[in-house]
């Protein structure tokens, strides 16, 4: 690919406000890290093409790096193999009595998650949702 003949992302903006702001799509800002990857490539001249500025465009090289997707790709098998559906509470009156200094620790991505005594499990599931979702 020679520089005078630079490709163009299809669908990069998905929109511009009235300020000027634009807002990128996640997977034109993937597929113009990729561009960038390409031996050769400026990445000031494609930055430059899709009008934007050029520490931008390497941040999102950062954040759309293999490393960083194989890293994301890991933590969310990890946690489709560790974290299992929390089933419906048993009945109150089933429920074994816990003792005051029973404990559970969870550690998951950056996160340690430190639990004491009786636990909701609907609380804990949510707790749960959000951390794999910020992953």
């Amino acid at each position: 690919m020679s520089e005078k003949n630079a490709e163009v992302v299809e669908g990069f903006v998905v929109r511009q406000g009235v300020s000027g702001r634009r807002t990128y799509s996640a997977a034109g800002k993937r597929a113009l890290a990729e561009l960038c990857k390409r031996p050769g490539v400026s990445v000031a001249r494609m930055a430059l093409t899709h009008g934007i500025n050029a520490n931008l465009l390497r941040r999102w090289m950062v954040t759309y790096s293999d490393a960083k997707a194989s890293l994301i790709e890991a933590t969310r098998q990890l946690a489709s193999g560790v974290l299992v559906p929390v089933s419906t509470p048993m009945p109150r009156t089933k429920r074994p009595a816990v003792s005051a200094d029973a404990s559970i620790e969870i550690t998951f991505a950056a996160a340690t998650i430190r639990l004491r005594g009786e636990v909701e499990a609907r609380a804990l599931n949510v707790v749960l949702d959000c951390l794999a979702r910020r992953v």
